[in-house]
């Protein structure tokens, strides 16, 4: 039993250790309000999440961050901020993102770019 114990207590330090946490705030530069529903990517690993209505994303195993990763902050009607990691950077992180301006042409019904993802109608049978 005494052996099961410290085996027990060496795992659980061990895995204590070795996960990383990255977590932050998203916050509109212009009011300071929190931004619920921005996706927030980490290219090295390939890990999303989407933060939440009070603007707060985490990334609970977050293994494999080093130095020069780029975690990328994208929505809709704002720009996309890409921020890189430094070496021995704090892995909270609060960010400010900024809204962009759409001009309205009068003379056009165009609203922009519409991006539909996966197969085209023509090659749907």
């Amino acid at each position: 039993m005494k052996s099961f114990i410290t085996l027990f207590f060496a795992l659980l330090f061990t895995s204590v250790f070795y996960g990383q946490r990255l977590f932050g705030t998203v916050t509109d530069a212009k009011t300071d309000e929190p931004i619920a529903g921005v996706n927030v990517f980490i290219k090295s690993i390939k890990k999303g999440v989407t933060s939440k209505n009070n603007g707060i994303f985490y990334f609970e195993q977050a293994h494999g961050l080093k130095k020069q990763d780029t975690i990328l902050f994208n929505m809709v009607g704002y720009h996309t901020l890409k921020l890189t990691l430094e070496e021995y950077d704090t892995l909270e992180k609060k960010v400010r993102l900024v809204e962009e301006n759409f001009s309205r042409n009068r003379s056009s019904n165009s609203t922009g770019r519409i991006i539909t993802l996966g197969k085209s109608n023509n090659s749907i049978k």
